[in-house]
């Protein structure tokens, strides 16, 4: 048996495209006449283009034409939907041509699945379509492929020649067409609207889960990638931004240091590490101070204002070093006076000697004895006479008088540590200074600016005064009571 392929006329093959257009853009025009699916007007235009080439069908009188179905796999389609497919088929053949139409009740299983033209692989379609009639055309629907909402069918026109003894097939057309399955359901719009409406998630991979037939759940998919993305980048966001609050709120180099190498893929590296320089070199002006303030003397505060200009602590470091200076230039004052004083001294007892020795002469001058150990006392024999004790005429020294208290310098010092001028000036600066040099003493960590400005935390271990430095403070806050200090 040979066949030739069927190629449609052109022109009959445009008339029915411009037919099938014409019901897909105007379907007011035929507003009478069933809505058709795509599927079904494909068919109708290549029939139609097949019923108008005389090479295929040479009867040019009323043809018959025959609608079978048949299927490799009976779960492409449902017993409705292959009825529905014949059905509907046939009723759009008689309609819309001047054929006698039949059908099949029902598709028909075969074993191939193969969709070629090649005889040796179609030869069971072959001999099926010889066995089911002898009509002029034989359409063949055969599903092949499940898409969810549709599925892939092979359609077969098949022309026999009309008139002879042994007609057999001239032509053969094959071209596949995707018949839906499935009409959407009306809930898939709104659920969906309602799903996208708070780009939650959680919402739309529900709405993927209970409509998985709807056309939205490949957008439902795409979305959730999109945000399950974003708000893992918002998250990574905000945790970055926690670490570094608190690092920042710690300020030391350790939980600087200690952020970078736990938040690698975090921004703004370069900030942190400005950070943990400056840190750096906070905790080593805190260090330095602190030493200077435990060593007290002017060569410890001139050597850290000379490696550490630039620390907040200079000016204060320069203040006690001022005092420092006024301290050693009053004992040498006062070393000075005692030394002058003393000399004063020793220059008078020199001078009271001298006089005893004067006198003693001139007594000796006027024949008085000298020697009253032979002298009678009284002027009785025998009695001595008491002794004479004539003390050196005393001189005192030249008194000093100290400068008046507005010229004289505010000095106080409490437990060997000087009191700052700007605090010494006045009882409660005086007693506020006292309290918190114990609590420095005992390794406390300053909170406010300005105890922070007059004492360092560098090494600060959290305590507080014990015993009885713990009650001296009691009684120097009860002194500050007294004098109404509010601080």
């Amino acid at each position: 048996m040979t066949f030739k392929v069927f190629r449609p006329n052109r022109s009959g093959f445009g008339f029915a495209c411009l037919f099938l257009l014409a019901l897909l853009l105007f379907p007011s025009a035929a507003s009478a006449a069933p809505r058709y699916e795509r599927w079904e007007l494909e068919v109708l235009i290549n029939l139609q283009s097949l019923q108008s080439d005389r090479q295929c069908v040479p009867n040019g009188g009323q043809q018959q034409i025959q609608i079978l179905g048949v299927s490799s796999d009976d779960t492409l389609l449902s017993p409705e939907e292959k009825t529905s497919v014949l059905s509907d088929l046939s009723e759009l053949i008689s309609t819309r041509t001047n054929a006698r139409t039949t059908k099949a009740d029902n598709f028909q299983s075969i074993a191939s699945s193969y969709s070629g033209f090649s005889e040796a692989n179609s030869r069971e379609l072959d001999q099926l379509i010889e066995r089911a009639s002898s009509a002029d055309i034989t359409v063949l629907v055969r599903p092949y492929r499940d898409r969810g909402a549709s599925v892939d069918a092979e359609i077969r026109l098949w022309a026999r020649g009309a008139g002879g003894a042994a007609p057999g097939l001239n032509c053969v057309q094959s071209f596949s067409v995707e018949i839906p399955t499935k009409e959407e359901d009306p809930a898939c719009a709104s659920a969906f609207a309602k799903a996208r409406q708070d780009n939650d998630p959680a919402r739309l991979e529900a709405f993927r889960d209970f409509f998985p037939q709807c056309s939205q759940t490949a957008e439902a998919d795409r979305l959730v990638t999109e945000l399950k993305a974003s708000q893992a980048q918002k998250a990574e966001r905000e945790r970055c931004e926690r670490n570094f609050a608190r690092a920042r709120a710690d300020g030391s180099v350790a939980a600087y240091s200690a952020y970078l190498d736990e938040n690698i893929d975090c921004p703004g590296r370069d900030v942190v590490m400005a950070l943990r320089d400056q840190a750096a070199k906070g905790a080593a002006c805190e260090t330095a101070y602190r030493d200077a303030r435990r060593l007290d003397t002017a060569g410890a505060y001139e050597a850290f204002l000379t490696d550490n200009r630039a620390c907040p602590q200079a000016d204060t470091a320069s203040a006690f070093l001022t005092m420092k200076r006024q301290d050693e230039e009053r004992a040498k004052q006062a070393e000075a006076d005692r030394a002058k004083a003393l000399e004063e001294a020793k220059a008078n007892a020199a001078k009271g000697q001298a006089q005893q020795s004067t006198s003693q002469t001139s007594q000796q001058q006027a024949g008085l004895p000298t020697d009253r150990s032979q002298s009678n006392y009284g002027g009785q024999p025998g009695y001595s006479q008491p002794p004479v004790y004539n003390p050196p005429v005393y001189n005192p020294p030249p008194s000093y008088e100290p400068p008046p208290s507005s010229s004289r310098p505010a000095y106080a010092s409490y437990r060997g540590y000087p009191i700052p001028s700007d605090l010494a000036g006045s009882t409660c600066g005086r007693l506020w200074y006292m309290r918190n040099l114990l609590f420095d003493l005992a390794g406390y960590c300053f909170k406010t600016s300005k105890a922070q400005r007059y004492f360092s935390n560098a090494g600060c271990s959290g305590g507080t005064p014990r015993g009885s430095d713990a009650s001296e403070v009691s009684r120097i806050q009860a002194e500050e009571r007294q004098n109404g200090c509010s601080n």
